[in-house]
């Protein structure tokens, strides 16, 4: 019955994987991996960059043998003063001393680590970038679905009656576009062919590259994928204020390759 049940519990676990990796949550089978083994590829990639300064180690190892012969001078003198009146005459074993100071260095190395933790812990709650990130590039913030899907967003605020410059503020304020916003550039412009319209691209100019942006027009429904060329051009129309404010704009495009 035992056997049963752990083989049910085997096949629980796999079908539940199977249906995360259809949704493309690798993690669900990276992240015990990583836990399990991630420290053997981590010592392959850091230990060939270590540079060890034979001077600080040489003189940590004078430290701790002074450190481990005093101990053990000092507790071998008081435990025979303590033991003065006792029919045993054993001494304070070497090994004792060892013993002791060992457990102060993995006592002292606990501590690093959970402080470690905590501070990584809190770093990563803290952050705004996600803790996981989808294997199909067309749902991550910053790509070519992104863009898109934010340009009609921007287009139906603006329809809704939302002021051109108060754009970034919404939609940093609004949940279910914040990752986007903070991943993608929002820019107005006019021009004599087209009226108004909005051009979003990523703000990391290799995604920039790789996925291209995206334009609407206020006049016209739906928005339009462009690449990179095509981004550059519509920038290039642009001459109103973008939403989050000239200066950051300009910024913006200073920083195209």
């Amino acid at each position: 019955m035992t056997r049963l049940r752990v083989l049910s519990w085997i096949g629980v676990l796999f079908v539940g994987q199977c249906f995360f990796l259809a949704l493309g949550q690798t993690w669900v089978l990276m992240a015990p991996l990583r836990l399990a083994l991630g420290w053997v590829a981590f010592l392959f990639r850091v230990v060939p960059e270590v540079t060890f300064r034979w001077g600080a180690i040489a003189e940590a190892l004078v430290v701790a043998g002074v450190l481990v012969v005093g101990l053990h001078m000092f507790l071998r003198r008081l435990w025979r003063q303590l033991r003065v009146d006792s029919a045993e005459t054993s001494e304070w074993a070497p090994r004792w001393s060892a013993m002791l100071v060992a457990l102060l260095v993995l006592l002292f190395g606990a501590t690093m680590a959970a402080v470690g933790i905590g501070h990584h812990v809190g770093w990563m709650m803290s952050g705004r970038a996600p803790l996981v990130e989808s294997s199909w590039p067309q749902w991550n913030a910053g790509s070519s679905r992104s863009s898109v899907m934010l340009c009609r967003s921007v287009r139906e605020l603006v329809q809704a009656g939302t002021p051109v410059e108060q754009l970034m503020l919404k939609l940093l304020k609004e949940p279910a576009t914040r990752g986007s916003a903070e991943a993608l550039h929002v820019v107005w412009g006019r021009s004599e062919q087209r009226k108004g319209f909005f051009v979003v691209y990523p703000r990391d100019p290799l995604t920039l590259q790789v996925e291209g942006g995206a334009t609407c027009e206020l006049a016209a429904e739906g928005a339009r994928p462009v690449n990179e060329e095509e981004v550059r051009a519509a920038l290039s129309d642009a001459e109103a204020s973008p939403p989050q404010s000239r200066p950051e704009a300009e910024a913006g495009l200073r920083g195209l390759p």
